[in-house]
């Protein structure tokens, strides 16, 4: 699969964050984003966004197709699945959590060898990718 300069892959809850809260997203992680060119997002990111909205887990100021308007930035690259990293999924450790968002994310990056920005303990703590991580202290519902 080509990965067009990708480097760096973004979980659903930083790719949210940088959008609706980027005061929560520390410097660095937005410098990552800023000068890596492309970066990547698992389009699978889009469904589990649309859920958690739909849930009421995310709040959205517009309606959720004006958020994606937003952020889908000009450097995002979607990913989509593939046999290998549907397959990956399967190959992932019997304690890896069971949420499939986070295991096709996860796999995505194994697979395609980026380093995974996520907010996860439990994806970084699991080392089936490179990890830059970082805690996500705010909550949405403050916001």
């Amino acid at each position: 699969m080509e990965r067009v300069g990708v480097k760096y892959l973004m979980d659903t809850a930083p790719w949210i964050n940088a959008t609706t809260l980027p005061q929560s997203v520390p410097r660095h992680i937005l410098e990552l984003l800023e000068t890596n060119g492309q970066i990547g997002l698992c389009s699978v990111s889009l469904l589990e966004a649309a859920i958690l909205h739909r849930l009421g887990r995310l709040q959205l100021r517009g309606t959720l197709p004006e958020f994606f308007m937003a952020a889908m930035a000009s450097n995002l690259h979607l990913l989509e699945l593939t046999p290998a990293i549907a397959a990956k999924t399967n190959e992932l450790s019997a304690d890896f959590q069971g949420d499939p968002f986070d295991r096709t994310i996860a796999a995505t990056a194994a697979i395609l060898h980026l380093t995974l920005i996520t907010t996860d303990a439990t994806i970084r703590d699991a080392k089936v990718c490179e990890v830059e991580y970082y805690p996500f202290r705010l909550s949405r519902a403050q916001m």
